[in-house]
């Protein structure tokens, strides 16, 4: 019969087992057949037999459970991941998450690396992972990476506006589904660049006069994206139809949505000021669902006045550059239309300035 992990009772004979004992390691030596002990019992001495079959209860108990198989262990890859930085941006330290091919994904292996230098890091999975996710530039703190078990996990990790470096956004990027090829890391921002601006009142009763305390900001900002669902409604906003001056101070980088450009504004000055938010894929088309304005501030005869431009729907990793001219005293409330004939707009949609850096290859 078969081995169990417990030990037989004491009071069973050993050869109702059909096995003897390494007493001294509890190992199983061989089995024996019963036969043996028919065939030649009659010819050991009763001294011999009655030390065969009288074995000390003690020695039985002393016996242990035989060791179960043990799974295999996957064996290990490491990989090199390139990166090809153009400088423009900071990498601050990288999270690679891997993950084994199937429909859920599981978690394979997952890294942290807090500094990278050079153009080189490896990665470390098994052989059975078939995806990889990496992320860049992420807070330590903003998701608990211990609660991952499988692709599924990330649908709610959250990209902040509070936590957004301009010099070094957070950055995402995933490899197709089954592969482990080319990745590509992207911020998940949009960024707004006010590259120049002037005053022009010709014609007006001011004509010649400058704007004063000149500022511009961003409102209806989208502060909160999932990598997953970038193009989703944003679920919360950032000075909502004017500045939040308590909200916006408690940004890491406050500069991300809020500019101040000139004491003083008459003639063309080139602030090149970039804003940041997460996509809003609205136009301002239909009801409810509002436009992100880059709003102009400043005062003219000791009013202030807004300029407030409607923005298009803004997307993850684009770049939307402008050039404006003012050309008369704007609206009083920044979450109205601008003023018909108050602003000259040259406009641009592009790819984000900083691609070159975002290309990363895993071998």
């Amino acid at each position: 019969m078969r081995f169990q992990p417990d030990c037989p009772p004491p009071s069973v004979a050993l050869h109702q087992h059909n096995i003897a004992l390494n007493m001294s390691k509890g190992r199983i030596l061989k089995y024996i057949p019963l036969r043996f002990f028919s065939r030649y019992g009659r010819r050991l001495s009763a001294a011999t037999r009655g030390a065969v079959w009288h074995l000390p209860a003690f020695l039985f108990l002393a016996c242990s459970p035989l060791p179960l198989p043990e799974e295999p262990v996957p064996a290990v890859r490491k990989s090199q991941i390139y990166i090809n930085a153009s400088g423009k941006t900071n990498i601050q330290g990288l999270d690679l998450l891997f993950f084994q091919d199937g429909p859920l994904f599981r978690l394979d292996a997952y890294q942290h690396l807090e500094r990278v230098s050079g153009n080189r890091v490896t990665g470390t999975s098994s052989t059975a992972a078939r995806k990889v996710v990496i992320l860049s530039n992420y807070p330590a703190d903003a998701f608990a990476w211990s609660g991952v078990r499988s692709l599924e996990s990330l649908a709610d990790l959250p990209f902040r506006l509070a936590d957004e470096d301009p010099d070094a956004p957070m950055l995402y990027g995933e490899s197709a589904a089954g592969t482990m090829g080319q990745v590509v890391l992207r911020p998940m921002l949009a960024k707004i660049v006010l590259r120049s601006i002037a005053c022009d009142f010709t014609g007006r009763a001011y004509a010649g006069e400058r704007l004063q305390d000149v500022r511009a900001y961003l409102t209806y900002a989208s502060q909160e994206c999932r990598p997953f669902a970038p193009e989703d409604a944003p679920s919360s906003w950032l000075n909502a139809g004017r500045l939040d001056e308590a909200g916006t101070a408690a940004l890491a980088h406050p500069e991300a949505v809020l500019r101040d450009l000139a004491a003083s504004l008459g003639g063309r000055i080139y602030p090149a000021a970039g804003f940041l938010c997460y996509p809003n894929p609205s136009d301002g088309s239909e009801f409810g669902s509002p436009v992100t304005r880059l709003v102009i501030e400043g005062k003219l005869r000791g009013t202030t006045y807004y300029y407030p431009i409607d923005l298009p729907g803004l997307k993850a990793d684009v770049q939307y550059r402008m050039d404006v001219t003012l050309t008369r005293a704007g609206t009083t409330d920044p979450d109205t239309p601008a003023v018909a004939g108050s602003i000259r707009l040259e406009s641009q949609v592009l790819d984000w300035d900083a691609r070159a850096w975002e290309d990363i290859h895993y071998r």
